[in-house]
C-alpha cells in the first residue's frame, strides 16, 4: 500500500500559527493502519511529496542581510545560507506543536499503530517551500530524520511500477516556483524562483510591515495580537489575486486600518520591486513581444496592490477579477504531456503543490501486458486552514486535509478479496469547520 501526502507546511510560527496538529496526524495514521489491514497489505510506504517544511513563510529571513537571503542577486554565500536555513529548520522542528508531531512521525509507527503489517517505509521529496533541504545535505538529513525517512540522497521524483505511480511535487510546471529546465537535473531544483521572494518579501512581509507601523504600536497589546493573528492569515488566501479582496475585507471590517494598510502596501511593493533579484528576474522573463508573459503577470498584480486605495476599490476589484483568468492550468497540461509519453506500466501521475485535491482522467491506453489502461492525473491537495471568498465578498474559513492511497494488484479495497488486474487508488479529503473566521479586534 502506497500513501501519498503533500503540502503540510510545518512552520516556525513567526509568521503565524498555522501548524497541523498532532491529533490530526494521529487520526490520519490510524486510518492508514486500518486501511492496510483491510487491504491485506504486506507493506506500507508513506511518501511525503514536498512542501512538508516551510522555510519561506517565516519572519526570520528579515533578520538576515539581504545579500545572505536565498535571492541575493549574486547568490548568497553557501555557508551563510546553509546556516540561516538551518536555524529556520531547527525552529520548525523545535516549535512546541511540532515537537510532539515529529516525535510521532519519526518514531516507530508500527508500535503506536499495531494494525500496520510492519514498520511503514517513509520517503521524503522536497518541494519548492522546502527547496533548501534539497540544496544542503545537512538540512535534508534533519528533515528526513524528523519524518522517519531515509536521508541517503535527495530525490525529486518517485516511481513504483507495482502501484503504477510516478510522483513529483508538481512545482516543476509552475513558472513562478521553478526556475530550472526540463532536464529535471539536481541543479535545476536549487535555482531560486521568484515565488520564494513573493512568499517571504510580499506575503510574510506585509503583516510584518503593518505590525511595525507607529499607529499599530500604540494599540493595546491584546488588540495588536489579535490584529497580527488576522493579518498573518493572508498566507492562507489563494490564489494571489484574492489577496486584494482579502485586504479590502479587512479594511471594511476595521476602517481604522485603512491608512496603515495602504502605507504598508506602498512600502512592501516598492521594496520588492527594488530588489536586485526581482529586477533581474523581470529582465530575464519579460519577453517582448510576448503578451502577458510571467513578468507581466506579476507586474499586473503588483500594480493592483500598489494602487490599493479604499476610495477607488470598485475599479481595482474589477481588475483583480480579470486577473483570475491569467494563468493556465499548467499541472494538468503537463500531466497530459508526461503521461502520453510514459512507460506502459505508468497509470497515475501524482503531484501536490496546487493545494487543490483533484483527479483528472487523461488517457485511455494500453498496459505492458496488452490490457486496456486508464491514465489519471491526481493532486494530493494540502493540509491546513483555507479562507474561501463568500458570495457577498467576505471570507469563510475551515480546515482541510487530503491524501491519496494506492493499492497493488494483489491488494484489495473493501471487505472481499478482489484481484483487479491493475493498480487501484482511492483519495480522501476532509473539511472541518469549528470556529468563526475573524475574531473581533477591538480598537
Amino acid at each position: 500500500m502506497l500513501v501519498i501526502v503533500s503540502d503540510l507546511h510545518f512552520r516556525d510560527g513567526t509568521a503565524g500559527e498555522h501548524n497541523v496538529s498532532t491529533r490530526a496526524l494521529e487520526g490520519f495514521l490510524q486510518s492508514l493502519a486500518v486501511a492496510a489491514q483491510s487491504a491485506r497489505a504486506r507493506e506500507v510506504t508513506i511518501l511525503f511529496l514536498g512542501d512538508i517544511f516551510d522555510l519561506l513563510r517565516t519572519e526570520m529571513w528579515f533578520d538576515v542581510p539581504e545579500a545572505e537571503r536565498p535571492w541575493g542577486l549574486s547568490g548568497a554565500p553557501p555557508e551563510a545560507l546553509e546556516r540561516h536555513a538551518g536555524r529556520i529548520l531547527d525552529a520548525i522542528l523545535g516549535h512546541p506543536v511540532n515537537r510532539e508531531t515529529f516525535a510521532l512521525l519519526g518514531g516507530r509507527l508500527a508500535e503506536q499503530f499495531p494494525l500496520f503489517p510492519g514498520e511503514p517505509q517513509r520517503i521524503y521529496i522536497p518541494g519548492n517551500h522546502d527547496r533548501l533541504c534539497a540544496q544542503f545535505p545537512s538540512l535534508l538529513r534533519k528533515a528526513a530524520q524528523a519524518l522517519g525517512a531515509a536521508d541517503d540522497a535527495v530525490r525529486h521524483v518517485y516511481r513504483d511500477a507495482r502501484y503504477g505511480v510516478v510522483a513529483r511535487h508538481g512545482h516543476e510546471w509552475d513558472v513562478f516556483n521553478y526556475e530550472g529546465g526540463r532536464s529535471f537535473a539536481d541543479e535545476d531544483y536549487v535555482r531560486v524562483p521568484i515565488g520564494d521572494v513573493i512568499t517571504t518579501e510580499l506575503v510574510a512581509g506585509l503583516p510584518y510591515t503593518i505590525m511595525r507601523h507607529p499607529k499599530i504600536q500604540q494599540l493595546p497589546p491584546a488588540t495588536q495580537q489579535a490584529l497580527q493573528r488576522n493579518l498573518q492569515q493572508i498566507e492562507n488566501v489563494r490564489p494571489l489575486h484574492a489577496t486584494l479582496h482579502w485586504l479590502f475585507y479587512q479594511v471594511q471590517q476595521h476602517e481604522w486600518l485603512r491608512g496603515v494598510v495602504e502605507d504598508a502596501i506602498d512600502e512592501v511593493v516598492a521594496h520588492f520591486n527594488g530588489l536586485p533579484f526581482v529586477r533581474d528576474w523581470y529582465r530575464r522573463h519579460d519577453r517582448w513581444p510576448s503578451p502577458l508573459d510571467e513578468a507581466d503577470q506579476i507586474q499586473a498584480v503588483l500594480f493592483v496592490l500598489d494602487k490599493f486605495r479604499v476610495t477607488r476599490m470598485g475599479g481595482l476589484l474589477a481588475l483583480a477579477e480579470a486577473l483570475k483568468g491569467i494563468r493556465p492550468r499548467p499541472a494538468e497540461d503537463a500531466a497530459r504531456k508526461e503521461l502520453s509519453g510514459a512507460d506502459p506500466d505508468v497509470y497515475y501521475l501524482v503531484c501536490g503543490h496546487t493545494h487543490q485535491p483533484t483527479q483528472v482522467p487523461i488517457q485511455i491506453g494500453q498496459a505492458a501486458d496488452g490490457k486496456p489502461m486508464e491514465r489519471v492525473y491526481l493532486n494530493t491537495g494540502c493540509w491546513g486552514t483555507r479562507h474561501v471568498e463568500a458570495a457577498d465578498g467576505g471570507f469563510v474559513s475551515w480546515k482541510q486535509l487530503a491524501y491519496a492511497v494506492f493499492y497493488a494488484e494483489d491488494e484489495n479495497v473493501g471487505p472481499d478479496p478482489v484481484r483487479r488486474g491493475f493498480p487501484s487508488f482511492e483519495t480522501w479529503a476532509a473539511t472541518l469547520k469549528e470556529s468563526l473566521t475573524w475574531p473581533p479586534l477591538g480598537r
